[in-house]
C-alpha cells in the first residue's frame, strides 16, 4: 500500500468521509488539509467573496515537508480539494480523484447554505474534470485513480477504492462524461 494517499476532489464530494475510512482501514494518519491551512494560519487573506482562505503556497509546502519528515515510515491519507506544487511529491505518493454527479453536487452545497455563485463554480468544476486533470498533470496517470461516489455507501467507496490501489493500474483514461448528461446552461440555471 502507498505511504501517502491524497484524496482529492470538488468540494461536496465525499472527500471526508472517503478519507476518515480510507485511513482508518489502512492504519494511516490523517491530514485534513484545510483545517491544517486554518489552524495554522498557512494562507495569504480570507475572500470574502468566496468565503475561502488563499493559502500561502510555500508556507504550506514547508510545512507538509515538516509533516512527511515526522512522519518517515508511516502511512499518511492527506484530504484536499486541490492538489497542485504546494504538496511535495514523494516516492509511494498517488491521489485519489473523488467524483459525483453533478446534480446531486448542486443539492449537497444547496444543504450547506452555499452561496449559489460558488456552488456553481464548484458544479462546473466537476463537470469539466477539474480535480482529475490537476491530479493528472501533477502526479501523472500512473499515480492517480478516480472513483465516482454517485448513489455509493461510504463502505461501498471504500471498497472500492482499496480495490483500485491493490491493482495498482492508475486511472484507465475513463471519466464520468457529465457534460453528456447534463446541458451546462440548464444546470446552471437551477443551481444559480
Amino acid at each position: 500500500m502507498e505511504r501517502i494517499i491524497i484524496v482529492t476532489g470538488t468540494p461536496g464530494v465525499g472527500k471526508t468521509v472517503l478519507s476518515r475510512l480510507l485511513a482508518r482501514e489502512t492504519g494511516s494518519e490523517i491530514i485534513h488539509l484545510g483545517e491544517l491551512v486554518k489552524k495554522e494560519k498557512l494562507y495569504r487573506k480570507f475572500d470574502r467573496s468566496t468565503r475561502s482562505y488563499i493559502i500561502d503556497e510555500l508556507r504550506t509546502r514547508r510545512r507538509l515537508l515538516d509533516l512527511f519528515r515526522a512522519h518517515t515510515g508511516k502511512r499518511l491519507v492527506i484530504e484536499t480539494h486541490w492538489l497542485g506544487s504546494f504538496i511535495p511529491k514523494r516516492h509511494g505518493m498517488v491521489a485519489i480523484v473523488v467524483r459525483l454527479d453533478p446534480l446531486i453536487l448542486a443539492r449537497r452545497l444547496k444543504a450547506r447554505k452555499w452561496p449559489r455563485q460558488k456552488a456553481w463554480e464548484n458544479v462546473e468544476a466537476e463537470m469539466i474534470d477539474l480535480c482529475l486533470y490537476e491530479s493528472l498533470r501533477y502526479l501523472g496517470a500512473k499515480r492517480v485513480y478516480q472513483v465516482d461516489a454517485t448513489r455509493k455507501r461510504p463502505t461501498e467507496l471504500l471498497r472500492e477504492t482499496l480495490k483500485l490501489l491493490s491493482a495498482g493500474r492508475g486511472w484507465d483514461g475513463l471519466t464520468p462524461d457529465w457534460l453528456a448528461r447534463y446541458d451546462p446552461l440548464e444546470l446552471s440555471r437551477r443551481v444559480v
